[in-house]
């Protein structure tokens, strides 16, 4: 078995990922009905996880009625999916202050950004910066779950 650290996590994996997370490895959610998003029938692989998460109100997709299951994740938008699977759904975290040199107060997603920070999820990329657009690997995806959930 290979693990694929340097791999992207795309928003499909991500969906399971988080949903294992958040209720244990032994998770599974209830069928799909392919009537959530457009983009991701029934029959799609991850199905089930993605309206699960929609369920859950941790995502609403990626825009018009999409969840986008293929596109790698950013570490802004794993920012907010992690806090909203961590404390739930009307989440809203405290302002920012500029935690990030790369990530400005007025950036959509700070706040998420810096609460991560604050709870000690993450420290950044390195040299006081976050790096909101880079994709999130396996390996950090692993780090992040670990610290949101505080799994073993």
């Amino acid at each position: 078995l290979n693990y694929c650290p340097e791999t992207s996590v795309n928003r499909a994996q991500m969906a399971v990922f988080l949903l294992r997370g958040e209720h244990g490895a032994a998770y599974t959610p209830p069928p799909a009905t392919g009537t959530v998003f457009a983009d991701v029938p029934s029959t799609y692989w991850a199905a089930a996880w993605i309206e699960q998460l929609a369920a859950e109100g941790i995502t609403g997709g990626c825009g018009s009625g999409n969840y986008c299951p293929e596109l790698p994740v950013t570490r802004d938008q794993m920012a907010v999916f992690l806090l909203r699977a961590e404390h739930g759904s009307a989440y809203t975290p405290p302002a920012s202050t500029g935690v990030f040199t790369d990530v400005p107060t007025t950036y959509w997603a700070a706040a998420w950004i810096e609460q991560l920070a604050a709870e000690g999820i993450t420290g950044g990329c390195g040299g006081g910066n976050y790096c909101p657009a880079a994709v999130v690997n396996r390996a950090q995806m692993a780090v992040f779950l670990v610290r949101t959930f505080n799994l073993p």
